[in-house]
């Protein structure tokens, strides 16, 4: 099975919530209120997102994080790189040399390759902005209102 570090998973749904209110300042706390995200990882990801220049740290009273980027300039491989590294299928696709006994004679490696570009493709081609879900309108619009397209 291929999957996302829980990591890399809860960075999208943090993103995400951050995204649905950019000009917003956002704090651990709140995010873990909203998301449910434990708040020692919230902390974490908020700080790997910083670093990584996807969110900017305000400080001192009043502070928590906001968007560096319009949403649509994030991509969810941004995201995952932010908290994982480089997307990586394999071992040894790796940057570093990481040989391993079979690579004298595997017939895979520079398949694994072309897999691996076309799952950060994926990645890299899917927005924030695209992520990001309305709010539903759950409360039933007045009688007035239905009748006269005018909020009473």
């Amino acid at each position: 099975m291929i999957k996302l570090s829980n990591l890399a998973d809860y960075a999208v749904v943090l993103m995400s919530t951050i995204a649905a209110r950019p000009d917003d300042i956002h704090t651990a706390s709140s995010l873990n209120a909203e998301t449910r995200v434990p708040q020692p990882t919230v902390s974490k990801i908020l700080g790997k997102m910083a670093k990584a220049n996807l969110l900017t740290s305000h400080r001192g009273i009043g502070g928590g994080f906001s968007m560096n980027n319009e949403k649509e300039d994030i991509s969810i491989a941004d995201i995952v790189e932010a908290v994982d590294g480089p997307v990586q299928l394999t071992n040894c696709l790796s940057v570093e040399d990481t040989c391993c006994d079979y690579e004298p004679v595997c017939m895979t490696k520079s398949k694994w390759d072309k897999i691996n570009q076309a799952v950060y493709e994926a990645l890299n081609n899917v927005s924030l902005s695209e992520m990001v879900t309305k709010p539903y309108d759950f409360f039933p619009k007045s009688e007035e209102e239905t009748i006269t397209g005018a909020k009473s």
